[in-house]
């Protein structure tokens, strides 16, 4: 309909009508554009909102297994501290043998850390980083995922130390016995009288004790980077940061 009145209009010479048809035409063009544009603009914000909802799922489970590691290596500290000054002070009378013990044997285990990191890959390999959020955003995710990267590598480092020292259970007052009830079914027993008369087991636990306090402060530092990142997320999605009471 469009070509028959314009070709009606130049053999007329009615310029007037040939300008007017032309406006028309791309006027049309320009509104689909705008219209197509539009569309996928939406469509695009709607799968950034799920990327960032689902982003926050993730890093309220990675919270709550900080909180529980940051606080596991608070109280194993802790008790590991009260007893190396016990033994130093010689003073053994009424220490808990079973927590001391538990906190001893802590300084050889170096769990992972392993959340879950599926949405943040797929949103690294998706290239959609650069407009995720905003700045203040991709700042504290772009801090949360160096500080994972770096927890993990000192993990690893102090694993391989840890196969440098001594074992335990080459301490001849330190045994396993058996208990039922427990994931593994053993506990570690520890003579502490005769674990105190021994310069070389202070030296084990002094040094074990200065690792754990060391990979306790980077587990602390990843945790405050993802309380932020989920205080980010949060902003951006309008859902409060909840972690689970259960690691996932």
């Amino acid at each position: 309909m469009i070509l028959a009145r314009l070709t009606r209009a130049v053999r007329e010479q009615n310029w007037f009508a040939v300008a007017l048809e032309f406006v028309i035409v791309i006027a049309g063009v320009v509104i689909g554009f705008q219209v197509t544009q539009w569309a996928q603009d939406r469509a695009e914000a709607e799968r950034r909102a799920i990327v960032l909802d689902r982003l926050h799922d993730e890093v309220e489970g990675a919270v709550s297994i900080l909180v529980r590691m940051t606080d596991t290596y608070e109280e194993l500290n802790t008790a590991r501290t009260g007893v190396i000054e016990r033994m130093i002070a010689g003073d053994l009378d009424g220490i808990d043998t079973e927590t001391n013990s538990v906190a001893t044997v802590a300084t050889t285990l170096y769990p992972a850390f392993s959340p879950r990191q599926g949405v943040y890959t797929e949103i690294v390999s998706s290239g959609m980083l650069s407009s995720l959020g905003d700045a203040a955003f991709r700042e504290a995710l772009g801090d949360y995922q160096s500080r994972v990267v770096f927890l993990q590598g000192q993990i690893d480092y102090f694993r391989e130390r840890v196969n440098a020292r001594p074992d335990i259970d080459d301490f001849d007052y330190v045994w396993l016995e058996y208990a039922p009830g427990t994931s593994r079914e053993r506990s570690h027993v520890i003579d502490w009288n005769a674990a105190a008369n021994d310069p070389d087991f202070l030296q084990y636990l002094l040094t074990g004790n200065n690792s754990m306090r060391a990979m306790s402060g980077w587990w602390q530092n990843t945790l405050e980077s993802a309380q932020t990142l989920c205080a980010e997320t949060s902003r951006l999605t309008g859902r409060a940061c909840e972690p689970p009471e259960e690691p996932f």
